[in-house]
């Protein structure tokens, strides 16, 4: 029989199927301890350093001199290399985690429980204590001539879950050795200008008085 939208019973039927309430949404699934923590992409945030000082503070704090102004830009630029080499060091660190974690639930979901690893976990963590030592001064590790890793080559996908998270903790580690490597050596050089300038202003200073024969002398500069 054809569908007749005119008759009562029709009527009826669409005006309880209208009203009917929609479909629950399915539960939200649990996010994985490994999705809670956003993946590194980017590092910009770890130039962000608090303020040490109230900047709003009176203004008896304005440097009274060039040499009290560039002091001050040096202790900043101290503080701020300190400041983000430990944001950088954060932030590799919690993507080692983030990567460690995704391994271990990635084992879970695919191998059957009581799989022995191969190490056993008080030798691996003090095998990774050993390697998280920090360097002794002075120590010849011969590691001038050591390969660097292809950062732009892709991980094979078939690798297993555990050669695969250590091709990515292998590369966020060279990764991070750049980058801080980098920093320093960018921040080093900023300081020495700041450094070679303060040396001008003081023997600018040491000089005044002088005449002109004394001022061609090596006249030790002014303490800091």
């Amino acid at each position: 029989m054809a569908y007749q939208p005119n008759q009562p019973g029709n009527s009826r039927a669409a005006s309880a199927w209208a009203s009917r309430p929609p479909p629950a949404a399915p539960p939200a699934r649990e996010p994985k301890p490994s999705e809670q923590i956003p993946p590194l992409t980017n590092l910009a945030p770890s130039i962000f350093v608090p303020f040490r000082e109230d900047i709003t503070a009176k203004q008896s704090e304005i440097p009274r001199d060039r040499i009290e102004r560039l002091r001050r830009i040096l202790e900043s630029i101290d503080f701020q290399t300190k400041g983000v080499k430990e944001n950088l060091l954060f932030l590799f660190e919690r993507e080692k985690t983030r990567i460690i974690l995704e391994a271990q639930e990635r084992e879970q979901e695919w191998f059957p429980t009581g799989v022995k690893a191969g190490v056993h976990p008080d030798e691996a963590d003090r095998i990774i204590a050993y390697m998280e030592a920090p360097a002794q001064p002075g120590t010849d590790y011969n590691i001038r001539n050591m390969a660097e890793l292809d950062r732009n080559r892709m991980i094979p996908s078939d690798l297993s879950v555990r050669d695969r998270a250590v091709e990515e903790l292998m590369t966020l580690a060279e990764g991070a050795v750049q980058q801080l490597e980098g920093y320093e050596a960018n921040m080093r050089e900023i300081k020495k200008l700041y450094l070679e300038r303060l040396d001008r202003e003081l023997t600018m200073i040491n000089e005044v008085g002088m005449r002109p024969e004394e001022r061609n002398r090596d006249v030790p500069a002014a303490p800091m």
